[in-house]
């Protein structure tokens, strides 16, 4: 139940991206030529950093497990290498790779 409950939590906090993406998808199923070149590259650039904070985030989620943030000098690194991990993860993607 408490597996469940962890994947009911994870999927509220990245429930905006699951939704711009699905749309996102939808509006390139259809008909991109329609749009304006400056608005295909918005839309394919905001696709590509969603589907990266998605792959960040159940990246982050297998590898580190949970993190208390509001401790103190306890998991410093620990904390850097996953905001780091979300950055690169972030940054690559964006970039078109």
């Amino acid at each position: 139940m408490q597996i469940i409950n962890d994947i009911l939590f994870n999927l509220k906090r990245i429930s905006f991206d699951i939704i711009l993406w699905l749309l996102l998808i939808i509006i390139y199923a259809f008909d991109v030529s329609a749009l304006t070149p400056a608005l295909q590259l918005l839309f394919f650039k905001t696709l590509l950093v969603s589907m990266a904070f998605i792959h960040a985030h159940i990246l982050r989620k297998l590898a580190f497990g949970t993190v208390k943030w509001e401790n103190g000098e306890e998991d410093k690194f620990k904390k850097i290498l996953i905001i780091s991990l979300y950055v690169i993860i972030i940054y690559a993607y964006a970039k078109g790779g």
